[in-house]
């Protein structure tokens, strides 16, 4: 039986991780181009060019549409947005660390995995998000239409602007539907499925991301799995 010492060292190298890697993501901003913001609009620029030569730039159809014609909808995907995102994964990171330990270090570890090749990524091709880009009609759902806490400039200088691609809000929707399908029972199952499903539309709708993010954002969990099975029975053979 594991100790209370020993769960409370566990919970605070846990938390010192979590910490660690904010603050990679937050330090990594701007290292690689002098001005971020600017490569990261040009960058923008060129994944609505790829999206429009392969005929599924769709994203500012269906926010045209829902702001016509059902803007309750687009309201309840800002705070979906927001709530299904953070919270969740909290508490599900707590869930999982109380309930199996072996389970959460491997979630734990495709998370970072995931987030290790996101952070590359966002500083060699920096993209901005869908709603920032001149050539395409989108705009900002949620300071259109609130919760405008979320996303203002007072926020600005917590988060990466020029990280919309991989979307990292796919990637771990993504990651917590496979650990809701594999490890939870009944009703946490069915929502393993619908959970991605509802972040897609979330993220378009509200023009957070592109269709070419939220791709590079489930290439990214495929490849961080991978990496971490692999990694797992190499050292179970040795």
């Amino acid at each position: 039986m594991i100790s209370a010492a020993s769960r409370n060292r566990a919970a605070l190298t846990e938390i010192a991780l979590y910490i660690s890697a904010y603050i990679a993501y937050l330090v990594t901003r701007g290292l690689v181009h002098d001005d971020t913001r600017a490569v990261g609009l040009v960058n923008g620029e060129r994944v609505v060019s790829l999206q429009r030569d392969l005929g599924f730039l769709w994203e500012p159809d269906w926010q045209s549409w829902a702001l016509e014609n059902a803007q309750a909808l687009v309201v309840t995907m800002n705070w979906i947005y927001i709530i299904t995102y953070w919270p969740v994964i909290f508490v599900a990171a707590l869930v999982l660390f109380l309930k199996s330990r072996s389970d959460y270090n491997f979630y734990r570890s495709v998370v970072f995995v995931n987030l290790a090749g996101a952070l590359f990524t966002f500083m060699m091709f920096p993209v901005a998000s869908p709603f920032a880009i001149s050539s395409v009609e989108l705009v900002d759902s949620i300071q259109e239409l609130g919760p405008r806490f979320y996303g203002s400039e007072g926020m600005a200088a917590y988060y990466n602007i020029s990280a919309a691609m991989p979307s990292l809000h796919f990637s771990w929707t993504v990651i917590l539907g496979v650990l809701f399908w594999r490890s939870f029972p009944g009703v946490f199952r069915i929502l393993g499925l619908v959970y991605p499903v509802l972040t897609f539309f979330s993220i378009t709708l509200t023009g957070n991301h592109f269709i070419l993010d939220v791709l590079a954002g489930g290439t990214m969990v495929v490849l961080s799995f991978g990496v971490v099975w692999v990694v797992k029975r190499r050292l179970a053979a040795s």
